[in-house]
């Protein structure tokens, strides 16, 4: 019997804040432009018919203000995992592998660990040409039903979005 699909967005948290340069990493805040990209992509993924059933978040003020954005537009549960604060390659696999069941699920984490991610679900060997994750970037994949074991190549991508590629009509 096949494995039913399930679909993967991997969002990295929208543009932070550098001004106050005492503030821990984990409490930088969003930008204005970081809040602005964040509610533009919550409209998009609305308008799109794209919303999330689950949305699992980094603990990080930045990753909850992108999540607090993305949630005005939708009523997906919203998980924070701590694990998510600058997970790693196996930190996000094993997230993925405890992951309540949902169809379309959504991490909003951090780099280099999110880009590390996309680059091994979108190719099956290493990667001749890296994707780059930038700030409110959004990339959204089908994978296989099973994630316990997600394996190079398993990701098709359906569409990798930029709050540049937004039409501001949204």
């Amino acid at each position: 019997m096949a494995s039913k699909l399930r679909e993967l967005m991997l969002l990295r948290h929208a543009k932070s804040d550098w001004k106050d340069v005492d503030v821990d990493d984990i409490d930088r805040p969003l930008s204005d432009k970081g809040k602005k990209n964040a509610s533009k992509m919550g409209k998009w993924l609305k308008e799109k018919n794209l919303m999330p059933d689950l949305i699992l978040a980094s603990p990080a003020l930045r990753a909850q203000q992108t999540l607090k954005r993305i949630c005005n537009e939708c009523s997906a549960t919203a998980i924070t995992v701590d694990t998510l604060y600058l997970a790693e390659l196996d930190q996000l696999r094993q997230v993925l592998a405890d992951a309540p069941q949902a169809e379309r699920i959504m991490l909003i984490g951090h780099n280099p660990g999110l880009e590390t991610l996309f680059n091994l679900l979108i190719f099956e060997t290493k990667p001749s040409h890296v994707q780059l994750f930038p700030t409110c970037a959004l990339a959204h994949l089908i994978l296989p039903g099973d994630w316990s074991n997600i394996e190079a190549g398993d990701g098709k991508l359906q569409q990798f979005v930029t709050p540049k590629d937004i039409k501001n009509s949204v």
